[in-house]
């Protein structure tokens, strides 16, 4: 099997169409049909496509897991990141803030000094 890249994850996915529960109950449908047909013609072909499908599923299941908790993950320290910088933006904030009040102190006593 080759080793294909994984896709950008910057993908724009606005062009897939959304799977609705109708399309699912449809496609479910079709695949008992085609495995009750398979069943009926071919026992042991139908038993080994059928194992075969549920091991993708479950290997595919596991991917989609993993790909969540890494995502998780990555937006767990984009958070944190931002929190961060956030704190650090309010705490300059509160020292400019001490600043000016300082110098219009500094203003206020020499203007009144001058009085």
């Amino acid at each position: 099997m080759p080793n294909k890249k994984s896709p950008d994850f910057h993908q724009d996915f606005s062009a897939i169409p959304i799977i609705t529960s109708d399309a699912i109950r449809s496609d479910s449908k079709k695949l008992v049909d085609d495995y009750c047909n398979l069943f009926e013609k071919e026992p042991d072909k139908a038993m080994a496509s059928l194992v075969e499908d549920v091991c993708v599923h479950t290997t595919i299941l596991a991917q989609l897991q993993q790909a969540i908790f890494v995502r998780q993950d990555q937006l767990k320290k984009i958070i944190a990141e931002k929190e961060k910088y956030q704190q650090e933006k309010e705490d300059a904030e509160k020292v400019r803030i001490a600043q000016i009040s300082k110098r219009l102190e500094k203003l206020e006593d020499y203007f009144n000094r001058r009085m």
